[in-house]
């Protein structure tokens, strides 16, 4: 069951992976993203359970000495910076949470009925405040979190036999503390 859910999940990475690239490709004069760049790190992210269950994952493969260095940095967390960030690069970048891998780019956002497209502030400066951006060049997240909730959904039923909780996130400084998604 959990290699069906791994799967989905790993598709649904493959699939916003392809749309970030066309993105980046078609809005690389416009993007400032880069490895070092840690503007939008400066915030604590909580994460769905089967995120939280990746991160977790791929933390088992950091030696012990580093893990003690990133809690080291990061015990205080006084300064909200993701507790995932080492020397300004994401330590789980294969892994990183899907707000992670879309941040930065165009993307639209729909709130009570009202639709915008937000963006990181670095990127794009070169563009006037009315510019219009094209819908085949932006990341409409509904679809993606449509699917994420679905799979979280039964990843927390089928696999942690959890009653599911859409308000259910796990801060990653949690993770990187010694909180098991999977006893």
């Amino acid at each position: 069951m959990i290699e069906e859910i791994i799967f989905e999940y790993q598709s649904l990475i493959h699939k916003i992976e392809q749309k970030c690239s066309l993105l980046e490709d078609h809005y690389r004069e416009h993007l400032v993203c880069r490895p070092g760049c840690s503007q939008c790190c400066q915030v604590e992210r909580s994460v769905l359970s089967i995120e939280a269950y990746f991160v977790e994952q791929h933390l088992k493969t950091f030696s012990a000495e580093r893990i003690r260095k990133m809690r080291l940095t990061h015990k205080n967390n006084s300064d909200n910076y993701c507790p995932m960030l080492w020397h300004d690069m994401c330590a789980i970048y294969p892994v990183r949470p899907i707000i992670c891998r879309t941040h930065g780019l165009p993307i639209l956002y729909v709130e009570a009925e009202i639709a915008f497209v937000d963006y990181c502030r670095l990127n794009f400066t070169q563009l006037s405040e009315t510019y219009e951006f094209d819908e085949k060049y932006i990341v409409d997240m509904r679809e993606f979190n449509s699917e994420l909730v679905r799979l979280d959904q039964k990843f927390t039923q089928d696999i942690l036999h959890l009653k599911w909780d859409p308000y259910r996130r796990i801060s990653l400084n949690s993770i990187l503390f010694d909180k098991k998604v999977i006893s």
